[in-house]
């Protein structure tokens, strides 16, 4: 070999070296963060991703308010207060908007092309906001009232007769709730197969999309192309697509059916209305899917929601009977507590909003892509980066909220967003729901129909002696016992569910004629 072969050799070596070197090194652009390692960047610092909120919320305490992670060659920011949020998000409409593309989502039948909680940036997303912003604006929400209201007769009857099934109870009430909006089609009983099949295969796609579940497919592209026989994960989510796409398919099929006979309920839900009003062309199957999307959303994050606050009822008696007693001296006796009560009854809202301070359903949000650079406080929020909203970090900042590892409703008694004086600003009531242009649209209806559950569950019964489901061990205050997914809710765990008194079970036997009426129209 020429002593030019060899110069050449190693000048082409040290450029290597050089760019494996710079792989996964943060720009001086960015904003601050962990100290990197060559090609991983911080991602060995991530583990198998599992409660990836604490991660993030303890690096907001070193780092400040807006960080950056390096993920390989990728970058992802994350931006822990209200304000960064304001800012970077809220004011830059779309350009903050966009979504990073999920592998796992579009193995499992739920990508962007389908589903619109994961399409990028593009007409067909803003014309269906608009369209789903619409029916579910507050004021039109609050036709739903009569259905939040039966269905909510029947779960307070199903926990009067299977306590011990109460799960499975909340998920009926959530998952019923949301079909008859989305479908015109009631959900009699959790046992049913269709619910059944329905919620199993929602819990294995929930499953899937949590960190840690299958490979950093967006930190190591090569990943997507190991052969069949070594990647498990492509015969799984392939069964859940094909499964997911029966299920849609039975759901769209069975409501054009109904539409045909020119039934009443098919055409006022959202899907028949959507159907009836046209689809454009070449958009088909995004406007199809997006009613399976509102019936995850409603079904899986609402129970996730109540299925908390029973289990921080259970643990904190002291906010059960401090709401109960509001409830009685407001409420006369002999009646159920309706919808136009909960205005009266301070406590038990911020109860409410304490719940989801403290224990945040979607702790880290879905995050949200750059489609454009953004400047804050001298750094550059970089074009295609993923954005991280830090929910749990946010709620949890010492310097924000007093004691904020404390559950404590009464610091939403004393200021409006339960904050330390002079440091609401640029929060907002609904901050644990999303933000800019991808703020839940279902934030209103969810609020009232898990509200509404709560407030009859505490004048109906009481909830006691919360224990871990496998241990037997009473649940601590700390309420360290949920477990790390894509959505966050309590670990599997049992309680103590008993009539406050025989004139609230009365009440309840009594309405369930009226509630089985209303909802007859949606058994079709």
């Amino acid at each position: 070999m020429s002593h030019s072969e060899l110069a050449l050799g190693a000048l082409l070596a040290s450029g290597a070296v050089a760019l494996v070197a710079r792989t996964a090194r943060r720009d001086r652009s960015l904003p601050p963060g962990p100290p990197t390692v060559p090609v991983l960047g911080n991602a060995h610092l991530l583990g198998n991703g599992k409660d990836l909120h604490l991660r993030l919320t303890q690096w907001a305490r070193e780092y400040g308010d807006i960080y950056s992670v390096k993920l390989g060659s990728g970058t992802m920011i994350v931006l822990s207060s209200a304000t960064a949020i304001k800012s970077i998000i809220d004011k830059n409409g779309w350009t903050g908007s966009s979504r990073v593309t999920n592998h796992v989502a579009d193995l499992c039948g739920t990508s962007g092309d389908f589903n619109m909680l994961f399409a990028g940036d593009c007409p067909r997303l803003h014309n269906m906001r608009r369209i789903i912003g619409r029916f579910f604006s507050p004021q039109n929400t609050l036709k739903y009232q009569a259905l939040q209201d039966a269905e909510s007769v029947l779960l307070l009857n199903d926990l009067l007769e299977r306590p011990l099934d109460f799960i499975k109870s909340i998920r009926r009430f959530t998952h019923s709730v949301a079909k008859v909006i989305t479908y015109g089609q009631h959900a009699a009983s959790f046992d049913d197969p269709k619910t059944q099949k329905y919620y199993a295969l929602l819990d294995e796609v929930v499953h899937a999309l949590a960190p840690g579940t299958y490979p950093p497919f967006e930190l190591f592209p090569f990943l997507k192309h190991i052969p069949r026989p070594f990647a498990p994960w492509i015969d799984e989510t392939a069964r859940i697509a094909a499964e997911r796409t029966q299920v849609h398919e039975e759901l769209y099929a069975d409501l054009a059916a109904r539409l045909a006979l020119d039934d009443e309920e098919a055409k006022e839900c959202f899907m028949g209305q959507l159907i009836r009003g046209g689809t454009p062309p070449g958009q088909e199957a995004f406007y199809s899917y997006s009613g399976l999307m509102l019936l995850d959303g409603g079904s899986d994050t609402s129970g996730a929601l109540l299925i908390s606050l029973v289990l921080i009822l259970a643990v904190f008696p002291e906010c059960q009977e401090r709401i109960r007693q509001e409830i009685y001296a407001n409420v006369p006796e002999g009646r159920l507590p309706e919808a136009s009560d909960m205005e009266n009854l301070p406590y038990l809202d911020a109860f409410f909003r304490e719940a989801v301070r403290f224990r945040p359903i979607l702790p880290t949000a879905i995050p949200h892509a750059m489609s454009a650079d953004v400047m804050y406080k001298g750094h550059v929020v970089p074009r295609d980066a993923m954005v991280v909203l830090n929910i749990h970090g946010i709620f949890h900042d010492p310097d924000v909220f007093e004691n904020p590892h404390l559950f404590n409703p009464d610091r939403f008694l004393k200021s409006e967003h339960g904050t330390l004086p002079g440091m609401d600003a640029d929060f907002r009531e609904n901050l644990a729901f999303g933000a800019g242009r991808r703020v839940c649209p279902g934030q209103w209806i969810a609020r009232s129909t898990v509200k509404l559950a709560a407030m009859r569950l505490v004048w109906a019964f009481t909830l006691s002696d919360a224990r871990d489901y496998e241990t037997k061990q009473p649940i601590s205050r700390d309420l360290e016992c949920y477990a790390s997914d894509f959505v966050v809710m309590p670990r599997p765990f049992t309680c103590t569910i008993e009539p406050t008194n025989g004139a609230s079970r009365d009440v309840v036997v009594q309405s369930l004629d009226d509630a089985h009426t209303f909802l007859r129209r949606f058994r079709k």
